[in-house]
């Protein structure tokens, strides 16, 4: 991309979050990962004076943005983005986001469209019910009822009884993780973390972010809302560390390397980056777990964990969907306590909560479970098959519909050409 608009695009989203950062409770999140190059001497524009000021410059991006688009009128331009799709959808991303904290509300679908680069999908009762008789079938195995006792059962016989230890399993499992990473892409170097523990009435159980100033930080969350079983060593060490962590230093060396824009690697969770870093993320653990030369089953219970959380994560999409069309809360609550009653109701309905009342986590905490289901799609594939699509997914970033291309095995060189409408994920 001509190194000027490159620059103009992260100027863009440090200005942007900078004014954001000012605006107290009502602040929106908008880098997540600020690892996008400096120019000489740092940034030290201001911060944008208002929204409308941003809302400005961001429709202005977009508008040159589109030019670059197949067809467009500089479709062919060499300074174009190295993906024009990519970069044009996460800044119609950022737009949709910016006008929600305005004060604007789309209907759900355009949102998410708009947002996460994806269609709504609601989720048949048949696939549901499948899903369930998988869940409880698991649970079975482990001697684990499926009623309003078996959460307690489930913390007893998988639960930890605390956090002491917890770090250096943590940091060890990531050793192990990082290390498999590294047969997919082998000169990939050992990310660097730092672990804090915090206590926040927040979703997320835990939450990975950083910069190229203060580096990458994993937050543990020990809030009553979340539970830590034997197996969350392991599969944090590969959503956070050989996930995300190991993807933010490789899109890094691959910048440095003139194969992915500088801007980026202004990395958000509020547009369509968010759809790829989550989904391989989620399917990290599994991925590297049959790729080592000595590799050997998961242990049951990380697939009892799968099976849980890939129902909640289905059933939970489906009650959004359901509070977005104006169904009565207290009627999806009862609905939630009964088809998953071993999640807990003060976590479901604080989700529902998170969901209704941020424009941030509205599509955010949706696009988890449809990021799994595309991104499941690469277990399907054999190990030989799926290299060259980690690989593409680790090294760049693409929209939702050139991820569907990748998984199809295309090209990826092809699919840096390709711009397609929004899949159902």
């Amino acid at each position: 991309m001509d190194p000027a608009f490159d620059a103009r695009i992260t100027r863009f989203y440090r200005r942007w979050h900078d004014l954001e950062e000012t605006l107290g409770a009502h602040k929106g999140l908008v880098i997540d990962f600020d690892m996008a190059p400096p120019p000489p001497g740092g940034w030290t524009e201001a911060p944008f004076t208002d929204r409308h000021a941003a809302l400005r410059e961001c429709t202005e991006l977009v508008s040159i943005l589109e030019t670059f688009l197949p067809g467009g009128a500089r479709s062919d331009d060499p300074l174009g983005p190295i993906n024009p799709s990519y970069t044009y959808t996460k800044l119609t991303g950022s737009l949709a986001y910016l006008w929600a904290l305005a004060g604007e509300r789309r209907p759900f679908s355009q949102y998410l469209e708009a947002t996460m680069g994806i269609q709504a999908r609601r989720i048949p009762p048949a696939e549901l019910t499948r899903r369930q008789r998988t869940a409880v079938q698991t649970c079975a195995d482990h001697e684990i009822p499926w009623g309003p006792e078996g959460g307690a059962v489930l913390r007893s016989r998988l639960g930890r009884r605390g956090l002491d230890g917890f770090e250096a399993e943590l940091r060890a499992a990531a050793t192990s993780e990082v290390a498999r990473l590294r047969l997919l892409l082998p000169h990939l170097p050992d990310p660097e973390y730092t672990i804090e523990v915090v206590r926040e009435d927040a979703y997320w159980c835990n939450w990975i972010d950083g910069s190229i100033h203060d580096g990458v930080v994993l937050r543990v969350n020990t809030h009553p809302r979340h539970d830590y079983m034997i197996t969350s060593a392991r599969a944090l060490a590969a959503h956070e560390i050989a996930g995300h962590a190991a993807h933010v230093t490789t899109l890094c060396r691959s910048a440095a390397q003139g194969r992915v824009d500088g801007s980026s690697l202004n990395l958000t969770v509020h547009a369509c980056d968010a759809f790829q870093m989550e989904g391989l993320a989620q399917v990290a653990l599994h991925i590297l777990a049959d790729i080592a030369p000595d590799a050997h089953p998961l242990p049951s219970a990380h697939h009892l964990m799968a099976a849980l959380r890939g129902l909640n994560g289905d059933r939970m999409g489906n009650a959004q969907l359901d509070v977005e069309a104006g169904r009565p809360l207290a009627e999806v609550w009862e609905d939630l306590d009964r088809t998953l009653p071993l999640s807990g109701s003060m976590s479901l309905r604080a989700s529902l909560r998170d969901r209704s009342r941020s424009p941030l986590h509205r599509s955010y905490i949706h696009v988890y479970a449809p990021s799994k289901r595309m991104f499941s799609r690469l277990l399907k594939l054999a190990p030989e098959e799926r290299v060259p699509i980690v690989q593409a997914l680790y090294e760049e970033l693409w929209t939702p519909a050139q991820i569907a291309l990748l998984l199809r095995q295309m090209p990826r060189e092809e699919v840096r050409r390709r711009h397609a409408d929004p899949p159902a994920a």
